[in-house]
């Protein structure tokens, strides 16, 4: 299966092109130290005049790096001049004998961390290439030790090459990996921003719709009774608006901050989510609730049960919920199940992508704590299981 493009910033490859920049500037020197050893070169004059000539345009590029963006197009054709001038430095000095063949691992070493595995793997081979026809070229190459000198050099050059392949590779997988847990922290900013204007909205119309209007019809009723005498329909009537009032503001007090969680713990907190949800949506309820003790990750385990009821009340059509709670010594289990009409199996991604993202946001906070979410559905209905460990890991 082929692994799923990323994009690469322009500030990562600038990055990038600042280190290989800087990089040339020891290269340069050693190469020019390493000139005459251990014998004489004939083609002085001419190794002189390219390293100045490789050493003005090192200068230039890591100037330009700094002051105008740079691409990956600019980064290859660097490393194509890299390679063209190590070889001709290399030819010029000893072909394969030459100390400048040294330098020659810096291209795949520098390549490794500014492209893809195979754009690394095409610099190896390349590279390998590159000093091999320099090496055959030069007359060196007459000497008796030649052929077994090349072959070990480019042996040596294709091994540090299938390192920094292998290298490549793992930079790429862990770009991906931060690029995904990016998009995944913003996708939870986001659902939480959408979740709390969720909240804000449904509590402004439930305040709007009934404890308003009931209070309203008090006062009316209040008022009637005052006009007419002591009318005791009316007062009955007001004494009931107050009643439903009271009610409703305590739902509203609940649903903005569950306090029985806080006051009798999980098992306490999540019996009275579930009965009242159960209740709201006319569902037959069974509970299994078997953890009278405290977790630290309570808040998190509620916070996903009610996201879990929601999905059941909004798109299950069941008739029945089951919600149970047991621990087995080693994890803590959270299960909601309903007899609903479930999900195709892919129906999760299709959510995710349609921007639905709160079962993806709770299943990244809960592994986030090292916990688990499974979710399975048929036609008979969806089971979605939540195992936290009874223990924060050491």
């Amino acid at each position: 299966m082929a692994r799923p493009s990323f994009p690469v910033s322009g500030e990562a490859t600038a990055q990038a092109e600042r280190i290989v920049a800087w990089l040339r500037l020891p290269a340069i020197g050693l190469i020019a130290l390493s000139q005459g050893l251990p014998h004489p070169n004939p083609k002085e004059t001419a190794f002189l005049v390219t390293l100045a000539v490789f050493s003005a345009w090192s200068a230039l590029v890591l100037a330009w790096v700094y002051i105008r963006p740079v691409s990956q197009r600019f980064a290859l054709a660097t490393t194509a001049v890299d390679i063209a001038a190590i070889t001709a430095l290399a030819l010029l000095s000893g072909g394969p004998f030459s100390h400048v063949r040294l330098a020659f691992f810096i291209v795949p070493v520098a390549v490794a961390f500014r492209f893809r595995p195979s754009v690394t793997a095409v610099a190896v081979v390349v590279t390998t290439a590159a000093y091999v026809m320099q090496a055959l070229a030069h007359p060196a190459r007459s000497d008796p030790q030649a052929a077994r000198f090349i072959v070990t050099q480019a042996g040596f050059i294709a091994w540090i090459g299938v390192a920094c392949v292998l290298l490549s590779a793992q930079l790429a997988r862990r770009t991906e990996l931060v690029s995904r847990l990016a998009d995944a922290r913003s996708r939870l900013l986001a659902d939480a921003e959408e979740a709390e204007q969720r909240e804000r909205k449904a509590l402004a119309e439930a305040l709007h719709d009934n404890a308003i209007q009931n209070l309203l019809s008090a006062r009316h009723e209040l008022e009637e009774a005052g006009e007419t005498g002591a009318s005791q329909q009316a007062l009955d009537r007001a004494d009931e608006a107050l009643a439903q009032t009271i009610g409703q503001l305590r739902e509203a007090v609940f649903d903005l901050h569950p306090y029985v969680l806080d006051e009798a713990g999980l098992e306490a907190a999540l019996r009275s989510l579930a009965q009242r949800t159960a209740s709201r949506a006319q569902l037959a309820l069974q509970l299994h609730l078997e953890f009278p003790g405290r977790h630290p990750q309570e808040q998190l385990l509620y916070s996903a049960a009610r996201e879990l009821l929601a999905n059941v009340v909004q798109h299950a059509e069941a008739t029945e919920v089951a919600v149970a709670l047991t621990a087995d010594g080693v994890d803590l289990s959270l299960v909601v199940a309903d007899d609903g009409r479930g999900f195709p199996r892919d129906r999760p991604a299709e959510a995710l992508a349609d921007g639905h993202v709160g079962l993806a946001s709770q299943r990244v906070r809960i592994e986030t704590v090292g916990g688990t979410l499974d979710v399975t559905s048929t036609g008979d209905g969806t089971r979605a299981e939540i195992r936290m460990p009874l223990r924060p890991a050491p």
